[in-house]
C-alpha cells in the first residue's frame, strides 16, 4: 500500500503527451494549447478613446472650443487638433493628431453645434494608448494553457483563428459484476443499478475527453480479458470498476496481467478508494477502480483527472479554497488519508455532509467539495482553517 502522493508520481511519470491538431477558435474551450501564441499586432493598434467625449489639448481645458469634426468608432480622423479646437470622438475611435486628452461628454457644455465649453478643469486622459495591452511580438498565451472562454477572446484579439491544441484522450469504460444491471431495467431482488458507468462518462465529459462505454461485463475471467483487450486497441485510457479486491470473483488484476499490462501498484493508503490498481502497456493506461461509487468518484478526481490532463499537455492544479470548519470532525483510525464531502454554509463556513461510507453516493448531492484528513490525524477541530477541494 502506497501513499496517494507516491501513486500520483507513478501515474504522472508514465505519461506521453498526445499528438496535436489545429481546431477553429469557436470550439477551443477546455482544450489545451500545444504551442506558445505570440501576437503579430499591437493592442490597441492605435491610440483610441476610452469614452465618448471631446479630444483636445490640455492647455485648452478652460476655454471655449470649436468642434471641427465628429469621429465614430472605426473611422479615421481627418482634422488635427490645434489650439482652440477639439474633435468629438466616440468610445473606441482613433485619437486625432495633436490631441492630448479626451473630456467626457458629461463635463461639456454645448453652446451650439460647433462650439463647446468644458465645465471641468481636471480630467483623466481617457485614452487607451497604442500597445498598452499587447505589444507586437509578445507572448500572449503559453503552451499548456487550459483554454477558458476569455482565452478565446484573447486569441481573437490578436487575430488567431486556428488554435493548436493537443488531441483529446479516448477513455474506455466497463463495469464488472453479476449484480449490476442498467437503470432502464426493472430492478430484481439481489441486483443494483449501474451508477458507476454514467458517473464516469460524465466525469470524462467534464474534462472534455472522449468516453466510450463498453457496457457491463460479468464476473468472468475470460470476458474481462477480452473487454480489456478491445478497449486497449480502441482507447488511450481504460477504466474498470469492480473486481479489484481479494474476493473469489475479483478477476481484474489477473486479467490485466494476462493481457500484457504491467501493474505499477494495487493499493493506496486512502479512504475511500484503497483498492486502486494502476497498470500500463506502452502508452496505454489502465485503472481498476473499486466498485463502490464514492470510491470511483474520488479516485477519478484525485488520480485519473490529473493523468487525463497531462496526456493533453496540461499540468492540472485543482481549485482549493481555505475555509473554516463549523464543527469538529473525528475518526477512530488514522492509517489512511481520508476524504470527506462537505457543504458550504451561508456564513462561508463548511460542515461535513452526513456520509455512511463509499457506497453512499447520494451524500454528494449536497457536497460543495471534499476535505482530507492526513495519515496520523484523528481530529480536526471546529474553527480550524481547512483546504476544500471544490468538485
Amino acid at each position: 500500500m502506497i501513499t496517494l502522493e507516491d501513486a500520483l508520481n507513478i501515474i504522472l511519470n508514465n505519461v506521453q503527451t498526445n499528438a496535436v491538431e489545429n481546431i477553429p477558435i469557436e470550439n477551443c474551450v477546455n482544450r489545451v494549447l500545444s504551442d506558445d501564441i505570440f501576437s503579430d499586432i499591437n493592442m490597441p493598434p492605435f491610440d483610441k478613446s476610452a469614452v465618448d467625449g471631446y479630444a483636445c489639448k490640455k492647455e485648452d481645458l478652460n476655454k471655449v472650443l470649436q468642434v471641427t469634426e465628429v469621429v465614430a468608432a472605426g473611422k479615421i480622423p481627418s482634422k488635427k487638433v490645434t489650439n482652440g479646437t477639439c474633435v468629438k470622438v466616440m468610445t473606441g475611435a482613433k485619437i486625432p493628431e495633436g490631441a492630448e486628452l479626451v473630456v467626457m461628454v458629461e463635463y461639456v457644455e454645448i453652446i451650439d453645434k460647433q462650439t463647446v465649453k468644458f465645465i471641468t478643469s481636471k480630467t483623466s486622459k481617457n485614452i487607451c494608448f497604442k500597445s498598452e495591452d499587447i505589444k507586437a511580438g509578445s507572448l500572449v498565451l503559453s503552451k499548456g494553457a487550459l483554454l477558458r472562454p476569455y482565452h478565446a477572446g484573447i486569441l481573437a484579439t490578436v487575430g488567431t483563428t486556428s488554435v493548436p491544441v493537443y488531441k483529446k484522450v479516448k477513455v474506455g469504460i466497463i463495469v464488472t459484476g453479476d449484480e449490476i444491471i442498467e437503470p432502464q431495467n426493472t430492478l430484481p431482488d439481489g441486483k443494483i443499478f449501474n451508477s458507476n458507468a454514467y458517473q464516469l462518462i460524465n466525469s470524462c465529459l467534464s474534462v472534455d475527453v472522449i468516453p466510450d462505454y463498453f457496457g457491463i461485463v460479468e464476473d468472468d475471467y475470460e470476458a474481462i480479458c477480452n473487454s480489456i483487450n478491445i478497449m486497449l486497441e480502441k482507447t488511450d485510457v481504460v477504466l474498470i470498476t469492480g473486481g479489484v479486491s481479494v474476493g473469489d470473483f475479483d478477476y481484474v488484476p489477473a486479467a490485466m496481467k494476462s493481457v500484457g499490462l504491467e501493474i505499477k501498484f494495487d493499493s493506496i493508503a486512502m479512504q475511500p478508494g484503497r483498492p486502486l490498481t494502476y497498470a500500463t502497456k506502452g502508452n496505454k493506461h489502465c485503472f481498476g477502480l473499486p466498485g463502490n461509487p464514492v470510491s470511483t468518484f474520488v479516485q477519478f478526481e484525485l488520480s485519473i483527472k490529473p493523468l487525463l490532463y497531462k496526456i493533453m499537455g496540461h499540468d492540472y492544479k485543482p481549485l482549493t479554497i481555505s475555509l473554516k470548519l463549523s464543527e469538529t470532525i473525528t475518526r477512530k483510525e488514522a492509517k489512511r488519508k481520508s476524504f470527506y464531502p462537505v457543504r458550504l454554509n451561508s456564513d462561508n463556513t463548511i460542515s461535513p455532509v452526513s456520509y455512511h461510507g463509499s457506497a453512499h453516493i447520494n451524500s454528494y448531492a449536497e457536497a460543495f467539495g471534499i476535505i482530507s484528513m492526513d495519515i496520523g490525524v484523528f481530529e480536526i477541530n471546529k474553527g480550524a482553517e481547512v483546504y476544500v477541494r471544490q468538485i
